[in-house]
């Protein structure tokens, strides 16, 4: 546990990510003993097996439920075959392309409240790719997902970018006010950015794990207030990383002159390296301060 807290505070090393996703997501406790671990492996792929068979039963049977589990594969199977195909996981052995439609089936049967969108696809996948085991991916993704779901319906996504368009207007309020001129007051520009973890905006797939890594290290909390006493709601990490690199490209969004330059800007973005993570960090603990 020791050793867990002092890793989330830096960059954790490749070869520690593996076993360290497994902790951080909350596949093991972080108070376990090994043989407890042991125990808790086999209960998870049980649990997964009966999970897995719930909605594989029910494809090939008429009524609404079959009707459901096959518009999911459906939709589930479009963007899984663009998934990560340039990474040897998919590249190299095909069934793993399966693995990750099964799986999310899999949540998306079990959590209609969150259902499928876009994008879990990329996520579930950097899970299967970091962790590699698809037991241990599955719970440590539906962890993942059971403490962000709020972000994945409208309202609650709409939500973080309000918090975030805040967030920005108090760092630098000529930036926020050029945004809102060129009519992206609203963050909508971001939200591939908080959804993915910057996943796309990273310059290859390594830098995206780091990145995601970092992002989880520092559990978001409803408990947060900017300096000064103006409540911000709900902060994370992510949103640092928004204001962080928003302000690195400062000079250049000055210049634009609407909004499609804006969105042209973002399909293009690629962080070079890790100084925006960093930044995000030194504003975190600039701006924001937990309550008790």
């Amino acid at each position: 546990k020791q050793w867990y807290q002092r890793r989330v505070r830096d960059e954790w090393p490749e070869e520690l990510l593996q076993e360290g996703w497994k902790f951080l997501f909350g596949y093991y406790d972080l108070d376990s003993q090994h043989s407890e671990r042991v125990v808790s492996e086999r209960e998870s792929e049980k649990n997964l097996q009966e999970s897995l068979k719930l909605w594989q039963d029910l494809e090939g049977m008429e009524g609404s439920e079959g009707d459901r589990v096959r518009k999911l594969v459906y939709l589930i199977n479009k963007d899984v075959h663009r998934t990560d195909r340039e990474q040897p996981f998919y590249r190299d052995n095909e069934e793993n392309s399966d693995i990750l439609k099964d799986l999310l089936v899999t949540y998306s049967f079990l959590n209609p409240d969150v259902g499928y969108v876009q994008g879990m696809n990329e996520l579930l996948s950097m899970f299967l790719i970091t962790i590699e085991d698809k037991v241990a991916a599955y719970w440590a993704y539906s962890n993942y997902l059971t403490r962000n779901k709020i972000f994945y319906s409208s309202d609650g996504l709409m939500a973080k970018l309000n918090a975030t368009a805040e967030l920005v207007a108090t760092h630098d309020p000529e930036l926020y006010e050029k945004l809102v001129t060129l009519e992206c007051g609203n963050m909508l520009f971001c939200q591939r950015w908080l959804l993915l973890g910057f996943k796309r905006e990273s310059k290859n797939f390594s830098m995206a794990v780091k990145i995601f890594t970092m992002l989880n290290a520092v559990k978001p909390t409803h408990y947060l207030t900017l300096q000064g006493g103006k409540k911000c709601g709900i902060l994370s990490l992510d949103m640092f990383l928004v204001v962080a690199v928003l302000s690195s490209f400062r000079k250049e969004i000055l210049s634009f002159k609407d909004q499609t330059d804006v969105y042209q800007w973002t399909c293009k973005l690629k962080l070079a390296d890790m100084a925006a993570i960093a930044t995000a960090k030194q504003l975190y603990n600039r701006y924001a301060k937990q309550e008790d």
